[in-house]
């Protein structure tokens, strides 16, 4: 337990802005990004089919980068529906049950890394971040059942690859970002088929977090690979093409697991 602290703390103050940063060497960029978000999950709180479907994917972000520190604000939200191949048109079950389902998921996220090392060609940063995640599902055929959620906020640790090379003539950059929970929140109902809703001294809103729990990597493992390649356009503004990764899983109450790729552009402008 001590040494899990130790980490915790350790990630926190090495995203500390040391004192000798040169504020003439900051850079701010503001963008806005679209995409598609490929997702996929199985909720056994509900159901035990797997279901599938491609989203659309909008972000907002922020970057400052000083000469030792990189700091990134994002709001990302995807919109859709998801289906499930076991309520295909002619099969026996797609008469009685709901054959796609709504989907709303977004991520408010806040980084604050320090570079480690660097050189004429690479960097590497490590540091910390803050996340809050709202994914909820909804269809009618679920019954009592229909809304569906998690609701997670975690203190993360991160680490940063960036890779400068050189494309037809335009200087370019790689990053490469993993980020794994440190500990948390997670809220998730805790129904799972038991008529919660005919109680009428609780209304929909303050039984949001009445199952909620404190995660951490070792019982929600979020797994998250941030990555995207970079070009400079005019004016000092830039372009980045996005892929983003991320898997995470909960056993409380039942099982929960869930996936996505995303695919991206991203235009950034420079204020300062």
């Amino acid at each position: 337990m001590k040494k899990y602290l130790s980490l915790i703390l350790l990630c926190f103050f090495v995203s500390i802005d040391p004192a000798q940063a040169q504020e003439s060497q900051k850079e701010t960029f503001w963008g806005m990004a679209v995409g598609i978000r490929s997702q996929n999950f199985q909720d056994e709180l509900v159901t035990q089919t797997k279901y599938s479907g491609g989203l659309l994917y909008f972000m907002i972000n922020m970057e400052k980068n000083k000469a030792n520190t990189w700091r990134k604000f994002n709001f990302e939200a995807a919109v859709g529906s998801m289906k499930s191949k076991a309520f295909e048109i002619g099969q026996v079950p797609s008469r009685y049950l709901q054959p796609s389902i709504s989907s709303y998921w977004n991520e408010l996220s806040y980084s604050y890394l320090f570079q480690l090392k660097s050189d004429d060609k690479s960097a590497i940063y490590v540091g910390s971040g803050l996340s809050n995640v709202i994914s909820v599902r909804y269809s009618p055929r679920w019954d009592n059942s229909q809304i569906n959620y998690e609701f997670t906020g975690n203190l993360q640790a991160e680490g940063r690859y960036l890779r400068n090379f050189d494309l037809w003539g335009k200087a370019m950059k790689a990053s490469f970002t993993l980020k794994l929970p440190l500990i948390g929140y997670i809220s998730r109902p805790g129904y799972s088929a038991v008529p919660e809703f005919l109680d009428h001294e609780k209304d929909f809103v303050s039984s949001l977090f009445d199952n909620t729990s404190v995660s951490w990597l070792g019982n929600f493992p979020r797994i998250q690979f941030d990555n995207y390649v970079e070009f400079p356009i005019a004016s000092g503004n830039k372009m980045q093409v996005v892929y983003n990764w991320e898997y995470y899983s909960y056993q409380n109450p039942v099982p929960v697991h869930a996936a996505a790729h995303t695919i991206g552009v991203n235009f950034l402008m420079k204020t300062k």
